[in-house]
């Protein structure tokens, strides 16, 4: 949002000496202050609310000239502060904080100035109220609303919203980032996206249209021509396969930028097969791929792409799941093993495949542990072999050793309570 910053003394009492300064936004609405030729303790602030009038929304703080730019919240006018070491840092209690707290979109209250004309007190507003980390949110500048869950709030042309240090406009927040925002009441005093997002450009895409491209563990898309993707700022594990191609790199997405990624990299030699051990513990199960009955026996060699997987058996529910395969060996399973006394003790090495509850979502499968869930697919994803059950382990201990160690903890609470 570009503005208009005009010099103002903000009723504090002190004179024009030129410690606060002014700057100017171009293409802002033109609006100015005007002086008397004589020389006076206070200048005419802009009118604005009742309810508004003592608060201010940070918009930069410079920590070594210390300085602090500061916004009205429902003015385009700024003002600029000098702070010294003797400023008092405080947070909506009172209590003294660090400067970094003092980041754009926190709004504000400030005290007087000292002799220097320098602020003795910035303080968060404790009348405003804060959200952070906030996922869910959507918003329709047509008639400046922003809504968080199911809560409505309202903006108006003065808001203030901050990618980072920079200040941006509301049309570049994606509700895919996390955002932070401040308010009094219904009203929205500032925005600060906290988790940007980027965007993955793909080039030489035709080997792998029709194919499946996955980033970490809860991104799937189909792979069409010169696809781009909107995706939150980070590291990405970017798989795809289609075909008997396939493979696996890291990519880091940063903030406002495109990345772009080249197919052709992912190729490499072909067609390529994976070995999958089918493990399904449901007795007289039936599996299907792509439609086909397959006996799962012994292991089953696909080629690296996309398949449907298909289980049925009597008295459950009829369970399917879109397998993306590139990865030379995994193994799958699929419903609960019977859990018996020597599942309590460690194997050869002490070591057992970290897996994840698998009820109505998805696992993706890196190196010996599964890593996350996606909405409708399971994905080999490495070089080695991956694992992939409905039992949730960790370590050497698995299901029943938590289950002991629930029973020991209610025992020991029991004779603690009988002690007392």
């Amino acid at each position: 949002m570009t503005i208009l910053c005009v010099l103002l003394l903000c009723g504090c009492g002190a004179k024009n000496s030129g410690t606060i300064t002014m700057d100017q936004y171009p293409g802002a609405a033109t609006q100015t202050a005007e002086a008397s030729d004589e020389e006076t303790d206070e200048t005419v602030l802009p009118e604005m609310s009742q309810a508004n009038e003592d608060l201010y929304v940070v918009i930069s703080i410079d920590t070594e000239k210390r300085f602090i730019g500061l916004a009205l919240p429902d003015s385009p006018r700024t003002v600029q502060y000098g702070y010294t070491q003797a400023t008092q840092i405080l947070d909506d209690h009172g209590q003294f904080m660090s400067t970094a707290r003092l980041v754009p979109g926190r709004v504000v209250t400030i005290g007087a100035l000292d002799d220097d004309a320098k602020l003795t007190t910035v303080q968060l507003a404790d009348a405003a109220w804060y959200q952070e980390n906030i996922t869910r949110f959507s918003i329709d500048p047509s008639i400046g609303m922003l809504v968080i869950g199911d809560t409505k709030y309202r903006y108006d042309e003065h808001l203030r919203v901050f990618s980072g240090d920079q200040e941006i406009s509301l049309a570049q927040v994606s509700e895919n980032d996390v955002i932070s925002v401040q308010g009094l009441d219904k009203q929205i005093l500032s925005v600060q996206v906290t988790t940007g997002h980027g965007t993955i450009a793909l080039t030489n895409t035709e080997l792998f249209e029709g194919g499946w491209i996955s980033l970490g563990t809860k991104i799937y898309a189909k792979v069409t021509p010169d696809m781009t993707l909107e995706v939150p700022e980070g590291t990405y594990e970017l798989s795809v396969a289609n075909d008997g191609y396939g493979d696996s790199k890291t990519v880091e997405v940063e903030r406002a930028q495109v990345t772009t990624v080249d197919l052709n990299e992912y190729k490499g030699e072909g067609p390529k097969t994976c070995l999958v051990t089918f493990e399904i513990h449901v007795q007289d199960a039936l599996l299907y791929i792509d439609g086909e009955p397959v006996e799962y026996e012994q292991p089953v060699e696909l080629r690296y792409g996309v398949y449907r997987l298909t289980v049925i058996a009597d008295g459950f529910e009829t369970w399917e799941r879109q397998l993306v395969i590139h990865s030379k060996e995994a193994t799958i399973q699929i419903g609960e093993p019977e859990l018996s006394e020597e599942d309590d003790t460690s194997g050869d090495d002490g070591e057992q495949a970290d897996t994840q509850e698998q009820t109505d979502g998805n696992s993706v499968i890196s190196g010996s542990a599964v890593s996350g869930q996606t909405d409708d697919s399971e994905t080999v994803s490495s070089e080695e072999k991956g694992t992939s059950s409905s039992d949730v382990t960790s370590g050497s201990t698995g299901a029943y050793s938590d289950y002991l160690d629930t029973i020991a903890d209610l025992i020991k609470s029991l004779v603690e309570l009988k002690d007392d």
